[in-house]
């Protein structure tokens, strides 16, 4: 494949924002719905890499959530954690020569407020978030257009993510993908072409590559 050029899924890669989006999730429902009888956050997560009116609109949920959500996000920068080996990774692949995307659910605002906030905004040549798109992930589209945007050829480009989603838009625009679990199994279909249980795994499947 030559040199490898990395597409990564934020959330469940790069960062771990799990309980700040469990937060979100059922603070926004509290204050749009208030009944109670909020859906698991389980099934919220099945839908992850969409954005979040594509989200709610899929769960049957108001998509007036969406603001409350991004609010109480964004007030809970602090409470994400960045996966550093993994980042290490990323500062070794673009000394190597890859170019380095981002490809996320998450509108553009708050994804470049969390890669300012915790100093890791250059590490990366190229963002696209769901909202710098017609239609975000489970379509290919995203991945096409950071393609286009790192200015490389799908043959030598990878879609590294957790989620079923990120499969799916891998395989929609005709690129590989790796499915990593370092965050744990949330019983995402093995149909990536590889996987990954550690950022150390990851390193030595794209060296194989």
């Amino acid at each position: 494949m030559g040199t490898v050029n990395l597409i990564f899924d934020m959330d469940g890669c790069l960062i771990n924002s799990l309980e700040v989006q469990k937060a979100a999730f059922y603070g926004s429902y509290a204050r749009v719905v208030g009944d109670g009888n909020c859906p698991d956050f389980s099934e919220y997560l099945k839908h992850t890499g969409d954005s979040l009116p594509n989200i709610f609109k899929k769960m049957g949920l108001p998509v007036e959530m969406a603001g409350p959500y991004r609010e109480i996000s964004c007030a809970a920068i602090d409470k994400i954690t960045v996966n550093e080996e993994a980042i290490d990774l990323v500062r070794k692949m673009r000394a190597r020569g890859s170019k380095i995307a981002i490809c996320t659910g998450k509108d553009r605002y708050r994804t470049v407020d969390i890669l300012k906030y915790y100093g890791i905004d250059d590490c990366f040549d190229v963002l696209v978030a769901s909202d710098d798109v017609e239609a975000p992930k489970p379509s290919g589209a995203p991945v096409l257009k950071a393609i286009a945007e790192m200015g490389v050829g799908k043959e030598n480009s990878i879609v590294i993510g957790d989620g079923y989603n990120d499969i799916l838009s891998a395989r929609d625009a005709g690129v590989k993908v790796i499915l990593t679990l370092w965050y744990g199994d949330e019983g995402v279909p093995r149909e990536a072409d590889y996987t990954a249980h550690t950022v150390k795994e990851l390193e030595s499947i794209l060296k194989e590559i």
